[in-house]
């Protein structure tokens, strides 16, 4: 392939035009580091929705990514800060927004393949919704929907979020595809509701990641959808929504946990099948029973973030097995890594409000994401795709359950009090991640 360097220079050359600009600006009208940020942020999208235009292989993309990479790093690191960098890195927090929009573009580039439709509408959303979600929430907001140490979200902010990606999305497919009128509407209202959702549970800039991203997904699933399919799936999210709603009851969820819940449902139902909600949703609703919770585990909120990490290797081998289409192979690694989960919170939750023995903490968290959901995932792997794992397998991930609470129980060995912060649900992240990795290897060197 040939690389397209006129187009790379051009991108390049005017990017970098516009943080000169937006720097000779803010010395006379002083502008305030969110609005140079939110500037930039417009300008680099609309540079990017040229892109199927201008470019005809992902390489070249690819090429101008790891550009801006570099200049990104230059701007953040060098002496570059205190002048052109100013316009990015102004704003008082940690983010990696400019980054992760860098790899989302490449990302739904190489994806979408020349699809202009496929390719824009992400872009169009990450560039004009979460610009107008932002400016509307920080000047109007009344009511901050975060809590403990979750983002600031706004009930302003995320409908005007939704109604920009509503919009982003209604009127390319209206105009510029053959999909019915009633269908380009559902599907604009699936879209615009979750990626509004996936916006106010984002933080630390990784929306800039997951919006777009998730927007393709989105798109690519419904749009070869016929009528009848797309109103079975509006009412599907209907019905998780008013089960998440009847579940704010649960004091122990924040309200951002339980939206990260309604989007993580749908998104699993889309790209894996219905049938794969089953085992994450076994974990939430029986995490914090059997055995029922103690009154002194009632003062404990967990949230938003807490919550993802007990969602993002699930969701990161949904997301695989969606693009290799191997989702038969992965759907007991799939559902092991969610049993793996429950043993590992059941573990935590009766060592330090339950009057047991290490022992048996270990022995009870084990069984309870055996019978909970590896039995009953055993089960559906038999009913969807009509036949049972081998016996290597099942060893292999009996083993990694076990390993499970063992490491578990090592990691919390000396610790005499619990907190529920983001440190510890990142420490069974990585316990659940490496022993996915360890099965997942197993299951390969099967396969070949």
């Amino acid at each position: 392939m040939i690389v397209e360097w006129k187009s790379i220079l051009f991108v390049v050359v005017v990017l970098f035009l516009v943080l000169v600009v937006i720097k000779l600006i803010d010395k006379k009208v002083k502008f305030n580091g969110e609005i140079k940020r939110k500037l930039f942020h417009v300008t680099m999208g609309l540079v990017m929705l040229i892109f199927p235009y201008i470019f005809k292989n992902w390489i070249s993309v690819g090429i101008l990514a790891l550009i801006a990479l570099v200049f990104m790093f230059l701007l953040k690191n060098t002496k570059l800060k205190q002048s052109l960098g100013n316009v990015l890195y102004s704003v008082d927090r940690e983010s990696l927004g400019e980054v992760f929009f860098i790899i989302s573009v490449f990302t739904i580039f190489y994806w979408s393949k020349g699809d202009k439709i496929l390719y824009s509408i992400p872009i169009l959303i990450l560039t004009f919704a979460d610009s107008v979600a932002a400016l509307v929430g920080k000047n109007y907001a009344k009511k901050n929907l975060a809590e403990f140490n979750e983002d600031a979200k706004s009930i302003e902010g995320s409908f005007m979020f939704f109604m920009v990606a509503f919009l982003a999305t209604h009127i390319p497919l209206l105009l510029f595809t053959n999909v019915g009128r009633e269908e380009t509407l559902i599907i604009s209202l699936i879209v615009g509701f979750n990626v509004a959702l996936i916006e106010m549970i984002s933080h630390t800039g990784n929306d800039n990641l997951f919006i777009p991203l998730t927007t393709y997904a989105f798109i690519s699933t419904h749009i070869g959808m016929d009528l009848y399919s797309l109103r079975i799936h509006l009412a599907i999210l209907g019905v998780i929504f008013i089960l998440v709603t009847i579940a704010n009851r649960v004091k122990a969820w924040s309200k951002l946990a339980l939206v990260e819940t309604l989007v993580v449902g749908y998104l699993i139902i889309t790209l894996y099948g219905i049938y794969a909600i089953i085992p994450p949703l076994i974990l939430f609703l029986t995490v914090m029973r059997f055995p029922k919770m103690k009154d002194t585990e009632k003062n404990n909120m967990y949230d938003a973030r807490i919550i993802e990490t007990n969602l993002i290797v699930g969701i990161a081998i949904c997301g695989i097995a969606t693009i290799t289409g191997l989702k038969k192979e992965l759907f007991m690694i799939y559902s092991l890594c969610f049993a793996m989960h429950l043993i590992v919170n059941t573990f935590v939750r009766l060592k330090y409000y339950f009057n047991l023995s290490d022992i048996d903490n270990i022995i009870i968290a084990i069984c309870k994401g055996i019978l909970f959901i590896f039995i009953p995932s055993l089960i559906l792997n038999k009913i969807v795709f009509n036949e049972f794992i081998n016996i290597v397998m099942l060893i292999t991930m009996c083993v990694a359950m076990i390993l499970s609470g063992i490491f578990i129980y090592l990691k919390k060995k000396n610790i005499k009090n619990e907190e529920i912060t983001i440190d510890n649900g990142l420490m069974h992240t990585k316990i659940v991640l490496i022993l996915t990795l360890l099965v997942s290897g197993v299951q390969f060197l099967q396969m070949i």
